[in-house]
């Protein structure tokens, strides 16, 4: 099958190795080239599975974009001693470097790789190709493909460039692309700001035509809003992101709900459970042809046979858990299944420093779906933008975070006992707790502008070499640098200060 890039680095890297590139060698079922005509629902319908396939592959969601919100901030990360499980290791050090494929390139691409194949999808509904489409289901289609475009864009600018609320939006982003392009396209950067706008843009006009009906693997109006809610969040507008964020809590009728105490210990490594508002699904062939959901949750697997377990839990994370005996959340920290663990540094080896989030669902990590955003973060961005919007928000945003604290620990004293209390610091802490290992929190701390401090017990040296003990709202190491082949390639396209 013939492989189309759009410039933008991928006319050479796509053949590029990481741990598998497998899932590159797809069949006309799942993948639809930029040039090939869309011309029947099928070709419509294939062309979007397809964009949801490049979603969840490696490089994308399949890990880094999963892992690195957690790995940059304060409670997770890296270890000594698993040979290329140190794969983690130059964003926890912050030293990732423009010719790192696997941390730097391979991230670059595969966003556009979603954002190309949606472009496709959009373009030929505009253009009326599709000889036997039902309206209907054309436009939610559309809908779908703008959402997941939305997204891919929404996440390449976190990664490749500075926060939204750093300078309003007026640093460089990443190339904006909106329809179908070829190898001799040279797109200079536009600004954050002129992404968090497309973005929105995307996410907005998908909304009208998305389904209301709870449609597991897929994006509904439900994820749309609470992605939304997180976006508005990270440009500062916290009405809006309250707005979006109550919309899904008030209006989802009963589609979704909170893990109760009782059910919160069961749920992880099941499929679509009561919280997911938007899930990729994972099995042991599905999506690398043959490898599963290789990256992100084995990275966080307790001892196994491979060097995927690289990331733990922090000390200042645990001593924050150790809080509230009761909270049930202790249940998804695990000690390590080897005895008194030669590989783990001495102050961690009587700890539970393993994280029990994404098991499998057969007991394999592999196996693990992927979780974009659940209804307990939808609460926590409601908390938080009250917490900000102050005054008449406050006690109905204060309701939210104590909605989800009760689900958690009977101990009623972790609640907000009066509308003063809901702080910003105080939703970032349940934050910490409740997020950990689903990639937010470093992106979370630095829209509130509140610095990442790395303390306490086993992270590794090496964080003071790289100064990486400390990390300023302010500090430019922040945005990834662009690869530097993209560099090379393009010269409209300029490098991140650093």
């Amino acid at each position: 099958m013939k492989r189309y890039c759009f410039g933008l680095l991928l006319t050479s890297a796509l053949g590029a190795a990481s741990c598998s590139d497998s899932w590159l060698d797809l069949n006309p079922s799942t993948s639809v080239t930029t040039e090939q005509a869309l011309s029947t629902m099928d070709d419509i319908r294939t062309a979007l599975n397809g964009a949801y396939r490049q979603t969840s592959v490696h490089s994308y969601y399949g890990d880094n974009y999963w892992y690195y919100g957690d790995c940059r901030a304060m409670d997770v990360q890296a270890r000594e001693g698993k040979g290329s499980g140190r794969r983690v290791s130059p964003y926890y050090e912050y030293n990732a470097e423009a010719t790192d494929n696997f941390n730097i390139v391979l991230p670059w691409q595969r966003p556009y790789v979603v954002i190309r194949q949606a472009n496709n999808i959009i373009s030929h509904i505009d253009a009326g190709t599709v000889t036997d489409g039902n309206p209907d289901e054309l436009n939610a289609i559309k809908s779908e493909a703008l959402a997941l475009r939305g997204l891919a864009l929404f996440n390449l600018t976190r990664l490749f460039g500075m926060p939204y609320t750093y300078d309003g939006g007026a640093s460089p982003g990443v190339p904006v692309i909106t329809e179908p392009t070829g190898p001799e396209s040279l797109p200079a950067r536009n600004t954050v700001g002129e992404c968090y706008a497309q973005v929105v843009k995307d996410f907005t006009d998908a909304l009208p035509a998305l389904s209301r009906e709870k449609r597991d693997g897929y994006v509904n109006y439900w994820a749309a809003q609470a992605l939304l809610s997180r976006i508005y969040l990270d440009m500062g507008e916290y009405q809006k992101a309250y707005d979006a964020a109550t919309d899904v809590i008030k209006n989802n009728g009963g589609l979704y709900s909170l893990y109760s105490q009782a059910d919160y210990p069961g749920v992880w490594g099941q499929d679509f459970q009561s919280e997911s508002l938007f899930e990729l699904y994972i099995t042991l062939t599905e999506p690398s042809g043959g490898t599963g959901g290789e990256g992100a949750p084995m990275v966080y697997a307790n001892e196994s046979s491979t060097d995927w377990n690289n990331l733990i839990l922090t000390e200042d994370f645990l001593n924050l858990l150790d809080e509230d005996a009761d909270d049930v959340r202790h249940c998804i920290t695990q000690p390590s299944l080897i005895e008194n663990n030669a590989a783990l540094p001495d102050a961690a080896r009587n700890r539970e420093v393993f994280l029990g989030k994404f098991p499998g669902k057969s007991g394999n990590p592999q196996d693990n779906n992927i979780c974009i955003i659940r209804l307990s973060e939808v609460y926590l961005n409601a908390a938080e933008a009250g917490a900000h919007l102050g005054g008449a928000a406050l006690t109905e945003a204060r309701g939210y975070l104590n909605q989800l604290v009760s689900n958690r620990t009977p101990n009623t004293s972790m609640q907000v006992s009066s509308d003063a209390g809901l702080t910003v610091d105080r939703v970032l802490r349940e934050c910490r707790k409740e997020l950990v290992g689903e990639g937010q929190i470093f992106f979370i701390f630095l829209r509130n502008k509140k610095t990442i401090e790395r303390k306490g017990g086993w992270h590794l040296n090496t964080l003071a070499s790289s100064k990486a003990e400390v990390i300023e709202p302010t500090d430019l190491r922040i945005a990834l640098p662009v690869p530097q082949a993209e560099i090379d390639a393009n010269p409209n396209i300029v490098q991140n200060a650093r």
